[in-house]
């Protein structure tokens, strides 16, 4: 005689809760995957601009339609000017070394400048839109540190020399 105990056989509750369990961790991998993605996909939006050198905005009329683009160049010395006390600026960006005459791009900009932006070593990047009036109009400025630094000796040496 067999005993098989009181509880009756069932094959259907042994399997229910490993198929529960399945189907929780298969839904939960994909609620996580595509959270995941998202915030990868949403934090990266800036690096879908268009990054150009003054020289390839000044050749290129059809980004100068008003879209949201970086162009990258150096100070144009003396361009810099500000109405007043207020924090108006404008100025020109060359691909040049700022000194020498090339092609050149009028920017305007509200707020405050970055330390480095009167480095004449140091590269700016304007994130912004060029307006109808023929001026690029930057809502960021960004300031590439130089690639090579000079102490203050190379520097008067040079000047001297």
């Amino acid at each position: 005689m067999i005993d098989r105990g009181l509880e009756p056989f069932d094959p259907l509750d042994d399997e229910a809760p490993a198929r529960s369990n399945r189907t929780r961790f298969l839904v939960l991998s994909a609620v996580i995957i595509l959270a995941l993605g998202y915030m990868i996909y949403a934090a990266f939006p800036g690096n879908a601009l268009y990054f150009l050198t003054v020289s390839e905005f000044n050749s290129k009329t059809e980004v100068q339609d008003g879209r949201l683009l970086r162009v990258s160049g150096k100070l144009v010395e003396g361009t810099f000017g500000r109405e007043g006390n207020s924090i108006q600026s404008s100025f020109r960006i060359t691909d040049n070394d700022g000194n020498s005459p090339g092609a050149t791009l009028q920017a305007s900009y509200t707020g405050v400048l970055p330390d480095l932006f009167f480095n004449p070593h140091s590269e700016l990047i304007l994130e912004g839109s060029y307006g109808a009036n023929q001026v690029f109009h930057a809502d960021n400025i960004l300031v590439k540190c130089p690639s090579k630094y000079r102490d203050l000796e190379d520097e008067l040496d040079s000047a001297s020399g």
